[in-house]
């Protein structure tokens, strides 16, 4: 997988990267590569320490107004191109850098690739940290439910300071429906399905 993206990108580009084990990998592959003009933005921190431990040529989010190329990963994937994105907890960034990009690519492996969701995996959603009750309130209409990231006993907060909530969906597995739920309750800033 690394190779195929390697391919695809030329020299001189702006390359958008997420998280994951295929990125590290191409990371791994850009450092041993002969693109050695290349500009890097991505949204995940342990992808961002990679890079510096690899000397490549970092830059903000902020400072790029298109991106060429953005390769990521995902934990679930439908024949429609649908794609939910939820352990790492970033996909607020990851959505905003898809937007950027001209070609946005999921390296996913043939066991990710599933005719309906999978029930067992939540749907993580970033939310205004004062918007708990209100929100768990709503999804309980819906017969869905979330429990709240926790870390040493406290909410982990994102970048932006908001709580993360991983919501169990129980009577639906049709994509559109749930994200057009999640998409119409104010508190929600984002959620992790990814549609093409």
């Amino acid at each position: 997988m690394a190779n195929f993206a390697i391919n695809l990108i030329k020299d001189g580009q702006t390359i958008g990267l997420g998280g994951g084990r295929n990125v590290s990998l191409i990371v791994k592959s850009l450092e041993k590569s002969s693109l050695k003009h290349i500009r890097i933005v991505t949204v995940s921190n342990e992808t961002k320490t990679l890079c510096e431990q690899m000397g490549l040529n970092l830059v903000e989010f902020e400072e790029v107004d298109q991106v060429d190329w953005t390769f990521d990963g995902c934990d679930w994937i439908n024949r429609k191109f649908q794609a939910l994105k939820t352990r790492g907890g970033i996909q607020t960034e990851e959505k905003m850098l898809a937007q950027v990009s001209k070609h946005y690519v999921l390296l996913v492996t043939k066991e990710k690739l599933y005719d309906h969701k999978k029930t067992e995996l939540p749907i993580c959603c970033e939310i205004l940290p004062n918007s708990i009750k209100v929100i768990r309130k709503k999804l309980l209409n819906y017969n869905a439910d979330f429990n709240l990231r926790i870390s040493n006993n406290m909410p982990i907060k994102t970048r932006h300071g908001n709580y993360l909530i991983d919501v169990q969906w129980k009577n639906s597995d049709i994509p559109e429906y749930i994200s057009t739920v999640l998409d119409s309750l104010v508190g929600i800033v984002s959620h992790s399905f990814f549609f093409e």
